[in-house]
């Protein structure tokens, strides 16, 4: 279910219920208008890593961390990669990645038993060669990637003052009609994984800052209601089953609560509660329909969707439920706000013509920009990731709704999900 088609499904419901170069840019324009962009990247020689012992298992570990690593660096928009010295005539490289592979001890084979490979990682300064840190690592073979990821993180890190998100996942429901299940996947669309199979529908989830669980929305007990799952073990527990809607969670940056919709007293409100389910403020009353709240990342004031004028807008209110500013007047319809992490802007879905939109704009609601345009059909429900430079979003470009990610600075892409099967609502972890 998108959210942005939700108003429809309200009444539905209502019927139902009753109810460095550190990315530094150099903006070059003409006018006002934009005509290009030039972004300054670190160079890193990404050297092949030396096989020590293990033969073939070794050398596909070696190629599975080279690969991870160099896509990991590439993705984060900060870096470019080489593979050779030879690439130094276009590449000025100011840093190098070497390491080893060694294999389980002989024994292991003998013995059966489930031994761990050793990868040793460097990172050192080019052409000097000066060890900036080293990690070594003694990972199972379903642990390569997360080792590769994990030395990315580093890499990332130390280059930039943004937090790497080479360890995130993005959650996701995929389905359609009365069946929707959770998903998640890596932040590079490996290790998909699904995480409710209740032959009912799930959606909308949300991470906690912690990443240890996903509240979202099902249909689990026959009645809509809010559920949390525990990303470590699997479990489910209730947290609120009101009549009506129970509908769009999102948690608080300090984890204390969550906002979320409910219309208990009529309309959709929007409503703080805590992660037992107990109501600690009503934010809106209004006759119309008020949705998909956001928090700002300081926790002190939250971007909502309201048709109090009509069509669906977006406005911001602090925690309290006072001080309502309006902040989209373009669009026939504005949904699916969420708050980039540093605070100064704003990403959200809109109707514009025959297709939906994503775009971004400053907190304030000043200086809007589409990042998807013709050709990309309806893009809809994006997600910050916590680095916040990328974006997740939903788009059926391809005839079926599927993930894709934007990097907001470059206004560049990649696909995330594949497959036949629609996939909605995505929530990137904290």
């Amino acid at each position: 279910m998108r959210k942005l088609s939700y108003f429809l499904f309200l009444i539905f419901l209502f019927v139902v219920f009753g109810g460095q170069a550190l990315a530094a840019k150099d903006r070059i324009e003409v006018g006002s208008v934009l005509t290009k962009t030039a972004f300054l990247k670190t160079d890193i020689l990404v050297n092949m890593l030396d096989v020590l012992s293990g033969g073939n298992n070794s050398v596909a570990t070696a190629d599975v961390v080279e690969e991870v690593i160099n896509n990991d660096l590439v993705f984060s928009g900060l870096i470019r990669t080489g593979k050779s010295e030879a690439e130094s005539d276009t590449l000025d490289f100011l840093y190098t990645i070497e390491g080893t592979v060694e294999g389980p001890l002989r024994d292991a084979e003998v013995t059966g038993e489930v031994a761990p490979t050793t990868v040793n990682l460097n990172f050192m300064s080019w052409p000097g060669r000066q060890l900036i840190f080293s990690k070594r690592y003694r990972p199972l073979p379903s642990q390569y990637r997360t080792t590769a990821h994990h030395f990315s993180q580093q890499v990332i890190e130390f280059i930039s003052s943004s937090p790497a998100i080479t360890m995130t996942r993005v959650a996701f429901c995929r389905g359609s009609r009365d069946r929707t299940d959770l998903y998640a996947v890596d932040y590079d669309g490996a290790g998909e994984l699904k995480l409710t199979a209740n032959r009912s529908l799930n959606l909308c989830p949300s991470w906690s800052p912690d990443g240890s669980e996903i509240a979202f929305t099902s249909y689990r007990d026959g009645t809509q209601g809010l559920y949390s799952l525990n990303t470590n073990t699997g479990s489910v527990r209730p947290v609120i089953e009101l009549n009506g809607l129970n509908y769009g969670a999102d948690w608080h940056p300090d984890g204390q609560e969550l906002l979320l919709a409910l219309s208990r007293g009529g309309n959709p409100e929007i409503y703080r509660i805590s992660p037992e389910g107990r109501i600690i403020k009503r934010l809106t009353v209004s006759k119309s329909i008020e949705i998909s709240p956001s928090w700002a990342p300081n926790g002190r004031e939250l971007v909502f969707t309201s048709d109090r004028t009509g069509t669906p807008q977006l406005y911001i209110i602090d925690d309290e439920g006072t001080g309502r500013r309006r902040r989209t007047f373009e669009g026939r319809y504005n949904d699916s706000a969420d708050w980039s992490p540093d605070g100064k802007h704003i990403v959200y879905a809109t109707r514009e013509g025959n297709n939906t939109q994503i775009v971004l704009m400053d907190a304030t609601g000043e200086n809007r920009q589409v990042l998807t345009g013709n050709g990309w059909g309806n893009c809809e429900d994006p997600s910050w990731a916590p680095d916040g430079r990328h974006i997740v979003f939903t788009s059926d470009r391809s005839g079926v709704f599927k993930l894709y990610v934007c990097d907001v600075e470059e206004k560049s892409f990649r696909q995330l999900t594949f497959g036949p099967d629609p996939d909605t609502t995505p929530a990137w972890s904290h």
